[in-house]
């Protein structure tokens, strides 16, 4: 009897507890790699060969709901990885948060030179 009167007591506990939902939105990002055909990966997994688009989940105004990293991976030994890191939103610094409509790897470029990744928004 102890132990079913327990059970009623955890599950009411579960129960009462309140999760608050966030609405999940989505864009999407047209990616391109100069030269074309760089293997795009975003947050480890292998999405598919530049120029592509990739939908990512946003909040409602347009902002990362996540830390996201998108990886172009070179074709050639000649050239270099590219990534950029998009970091969560934070409404103190919303701005590097912000989704683009369009990022274009450089991938001749090293990653010392800034303009190795170049991030378009709308």
């Amino acid at each position: 009897m102890k132990k079913i009167l327990t059970l009623i007591a955890l599950t009411g506990l579960l129960c009462s507890c309140q999760t608050e939902e966030k609405e999940l939105y989505s864009r999407s990002i047209d990616v391109v790699s100069v030269p074309e055909g760089a293997p795009i990966i975003v947050d480890g997994l292998k999405i598919g060969t530049a120029p592509l688009s990739i939908g990512v989940e946003t909040n409602e105004d347009g902002y990362f709901v996540r830390k996201t990293v998108i990886t172009a991976i070179p074709q050639k030994e000649s050239m270099h990885t590219q990534i950029i890191t998009f970091p969560e939103y934070l409404a103190s610094n919303p701005e590097k948060s912000r989704v683009p409509e369009k990022i274009t790897f450089y991938m001749e470029k090293p990653p010392s030179q800034s303009d190795g990744v170049v991030v378009e928004y709308e």
